[in-house]
């Protein structure tokens, strides 16, 4: 007889751990991975606070900043859309692995918008709706305030004399900067890497959107960068977001994706979304366009 009950008893636990194996492992499969950069995970973990993302109608705060809030825009968007299923971030260091994270389908797609201009592996890659519509991305000249030289810059003649800091992976900001005619400029592949140039004043400025805080300064890897007043360079093009065509649930997901993203923009919640966090920034609406 205790034989049989301390069978039973085996049975039962070895049935228990099966079945939580098997829920945990569905849960696994159930899960939707999106790949976005280190420095974003970590601001948006800063934003967030503990909060629901599907639940924020305010943009601005604490580690707030575009690519912050396409996180957060792009999971109120899969909800609207209809996708229930959980969502869990992976991180990497530069736009080069994100994209490869996608294309191999690792992750189901990239939590910020991209360029449409380098969305042309459509073999591979789904692509969204835009989030970011032709003429609406502008950007700062970023530096440290101990960077005077740079402060005073008051035309594209003065800018020209600079050294500007980028990434070739980054093709409308390079080509931008190239446009511009710099009489230096640096290619690094990590925006980390960028900012730490601009630090130690091998480069004069980086560029960057507008920042949502008073005076639209900002501090990332611990480095205070201000903008250079009165002069925004406009980026021409539009953004979207990356699906995975090799990722089972892409097809779903960019579904999903495009029908939220519609309502979101008809309802006023993308424009509020991206004026709350300074990127469409009234501030800057009458400083000079140097490009």
């Amino acid at each position: 007889m205790k034989k049989i009950t301390s069978f039973l008893i085996l049975l039962l636990v070895t049935s228990f751990a099966f079945s939580q194996s098997d829920k945990k492992q569905q849960v696994q499969q159930d899960e939707l991975i999106i790949v976005i950069p280190n420095d974003v995970k970590r601001d948006y973990d800063l934003f967030l606070a503990g909060r629901d993302p599907l639940k924020i109608n305010h943009y601005g705060g604490l580690g707030s900043r575009r690519d912050v809030i396409e996180v957060v825009l792009i999971q109120q968007a899969l909800a609207l859309g209809g996708i229930t299923d959980p969502i869990r971030f992976i991180v990497t260091s530069s736009h080069a692995r994100i994209i490869k994270q996608v294309h191999a389908g690792k992750a189901v797609m990239s939590g910020n918008s991209i360029w449409y201009d380098l969305l042309n592996d459509r073999d591979l890659l789904y692509v969204s709706e835009e989030i970011i519509e032709n003429g609406q991305f502008e950007a700062g000249l970023y530096t440290i305030l101990e960077n005077q030289k740079t402060l005073r810059a008051t035309s594209l003649q003065d800018v020209r004399a600079l050294t500007a800091v980028s990434s070739k992976a980054w093709i409308i900001d390079w080509q931008t900067l190239n446009a511009m005619e710099m009489s230096s400029l640096i290619n690094t592949v990590k925006w980390t890497s960028m900012v730490k140039m601009v630090a130690k004043g091998r480069a004069d400025f980086l560029l960057a959107p507008f920042q949502p805080s008073k005076d639209m300064s900002f501090t990332p890897e611990g480095i205070h960068l201000v903008p250079v007043q009165g002069l925004k360079i406009g980026l021409q093009g539009t953004r979207h977001f990356a699906v995975s065509k090799r990722h089972p649930k892409g097809k779903e997901v960019i579904k999903a994706l495009d029908k939220g993203i519609k309502l979101m923009k008809e309802q006023g919640i993308v424009y509020k979304a991206y004026s709350d966090s300074g990127f469409f920034n009234e501030k800057v609406k009458n400083w000079k366009n140097i490009i």
